[in-house]
């Protein structure tokens, strides 16, 4: 027949814990949520052992002790004290009242149910017990021991047991702290967010891992692994192996779990199925398995409240396995990572900030200062003729370039100001109805004339059925005289360009192909940047273009796409939302 263990605990969730422990190891349980109804259960029911918590409202857990071994009778039943406090009298006050054992709390599961199973060995020997009392002064108390031999010689062994293992627990806390402390100094000491990365792998072999994988996700949902450090030198192909997986987030990995739920994950101990279905590709299954994969954690980096990548940590064949204090201590460090991260991105904008100023002041200094100049000198210019009495007909190419130069400094100002309101996010736009084939026309009633003068063939042509679309005509005329101008500009004398708008699935799409030379790979994640160019020597505008067409299209609640090959021109293309109107 099971022991029958009554848990006196004030704590409803702290007594079901208790009993689920107790009951898994094959002891019967009965709960009290106080003194008084455990010593009325006592005087009823029969128990192997009292398992009492000492803080309780009422009577406290020493009292409970007490009044079993005393009141009752009941020297025979065992109890054993749980105890959340630290003070060394605390367990001669256990002797005192004649407790068997004590745990303190926050319990080790393993260690209570030896004192539970050692207490009630002991207690079918209590008639051999020498009971004689004892006083005892310890820092100013006085304390009466009526305790037998056994229970001073269990209480004495539990309390060097616990200190030990508090001793072992500072020494790791210590041994810990210096590890995320150290890892700090190293991550700190740049502001680079890739060298950060490869940082962070290598502080974590052989300290907290045998091996270990930095994984950045990417905006598409791509993976990038950045780095793979591995302590045992003879398996680093092995590890090189791993740049490779995975790829996607979408795929089944050790990582992805952890990307899609942002929840560190643990697996303490990794068979062989588990592996397989941690897996998606077999040659993924067969690094991990030459590798030697025992455990593993994969801990989430998250700057922000983003999640930004994943630390992924394994054990290999080191006889090692994870477990929760490791993975605490790699939550820590990933914390401490991503704050590293965050602070080499905020440099970095920082940085981009300071250069767009120095970029705004060269415009201002060169781009709007040489028209302004120009219509100085013309104005000083038209003075002196008007002095010396010149016919009219002389002050026409000079009123010409008056009149361009203030055009042109005036659309920089003004592109200046879009550029402002962009970033601030306050782009108005003034949107009316209009049909979308004849915003198209007259759109590009002026471009006509420049591919003439380029020497370019300019088409342009409404497909399909007729659109409505709700757009400030102005603004709109603006993204199409850049793309446009852009794709002239860009496309050698003999070559064409191409215009085309049509309707689909609740949108106007407007596109703008050429045949010019094309967009590089490296070039093409700038294109919308402010103030960027291809060739800043050559200064072809001020690089505001695209960044405000793009800003006017996402006003308008549209999407402006690029799609270029070196060597094979370019495809803009965007999007209004619309219906048709056939």
């Amino acid at each position: 027949m099971a022991e029958q263990i009554l848990i006196v605990e004030d704590s409803a969730t702290q007594a079901a814990a208790l009993a689920a422990l107790l009951e898994e190891h094959g002891f019967e349980t009965a709960i009290a949520r106080n003194g008084e109804q455990a010593l009325a259960r006592i005087g009823n029911e029969k128990f192997s052992l009292v398992l009492t918590d000492v803080l309780m409202p009422g009577i406290s857990g020493y009292d409970v002790c007490r009044r079993i071994k005393t009141d009752l009778g009941r020297s025979d039943l065992p109890v054993v004290l749980l105890t959340s406090l630290g003070d060394p009298l605390d367990i001669l006050r256990g002797l005192e009242c004649g407790a068997d054992n004590y745990v303190t709390k926050p319990y080790d599961a393993e260690r209570l149910l030896a004192r539970v199973k050692s207490a009630i060995a002991r207690g079918s020997t209590v008639g051999e017990r020498d009971s004689r009392p004892v006083d005892i002064r310890l820092l100013n108390n006085s304390f009466r021991i009526t305790a037998g031999k056994e229970q001073v010689l269990d209480l004495c062994i539990s309390s060097y047991e616990d200190l030990v293992e508090s001793s072992k627990a500072v020494r790791e806390g210590e041994r810990r702290a210096r590890f995320l402390a150290d890892a700090a100094e190293k991550l700190a000491s740049s502001l680079d967010s890739d060298e950060i990365m490869s940082l962070l792998a290598t502080v974590c072999v052989p300290s907290l891992a045998d091996l270990s994988a930095v994984d950045m996700l990417e905006a598409d949902g791509r993976i990038e692994r950045v780095e793979v450090a591995i302590a045992d030198s003879t398996k680093s192909d092995l590890a090189q192996d791993l740049r490779q997986f995975p790829r996607s987030i979408s795929e089944r990995s050790l990582v992805s779990k952890a990307l899609e739920t942002g929840d560190p994950q643990l697996a303490r101990d990794v068979t062989s199925a588990m592996l397989g279905e941690l897996t998606q590709l077999p040659e993924h299954l067969r690094v991990l398995t030459e590798l030697g994969l025992r455990s593993y954690m994969a801990v989430p980096l998250i700057a922000r409240g983003k999640i930004i990548g994943v630390l992924l940590l394994m054990m290999l064949d080191s006889g090692r396995l994870f477990d929760h204090d490791d993975l605490t201590l790699a939550v820590d460090l990933a914390r401490t990572a991503s704050l590293s991260v965050d602070n080499a991105r905020l440099y970095r904008q920082a940085q981009q900030a300071t250069r767009a100023r120095d970029d705004v002041l060269g415009i201002v200094s060169h781009d709007l200062r040489n028209p302004i100049h120009t219509i100085h000198m013309s104005a000083s210019f038209l003075l002196e003729t008007a002095v010396a009495g010149l016919p009219p007909t002389k002050l026409a190419p000079q009123l010409g370039i008056i009149r361009r130069s203030a055009m042109r400094a005036n659309t920089l100002i003004g592109d200046l100001l879009d550029v402002t309101r962009i970033e601030a996010g306050s782009l108005a736009v003034d949107a009316s109805p209009h049909d979308a084939a004849s915003l198209l026309d007259e759109s590009m009633a002026e471009m006509t004339a420049i591919a003439t003068e380029k020497g370019v063939t300019l088409d342009y042509r409404w497909i399909g059925e007729p659109a409505r679309v709700l757009a400030d005509k102005g603004r709109i005329a603006q993204i199409v005289s850049n793309l446009v101008g852009n794709a002239i500009k860009f496309t050698p004398r003999g070559g064409s360009v191409s215009v085309s708008g049509e309707f689909a699935t609740h949108n106007a799409t407007f596109v703008v192909k050429d045949t010019g030379a094309g967009i590089s790979a490296e070039h093409m994640p700038h294109l919308f940047d402010r103030f960027w160019q291809v060739n800043k020597k050559t200064r072809q505008g001020a690089g505001l273009g695209l960044f405000i067409a793009k800003g006017i299209v996402e006003a308008h609640g549209g999407e402006l796409q690029v799609e270029s090959m070196l060597g094979e021109g370019s495809k803009f293309s965007f999007t209004l939302p619309g219906k048709a109107s056939g």
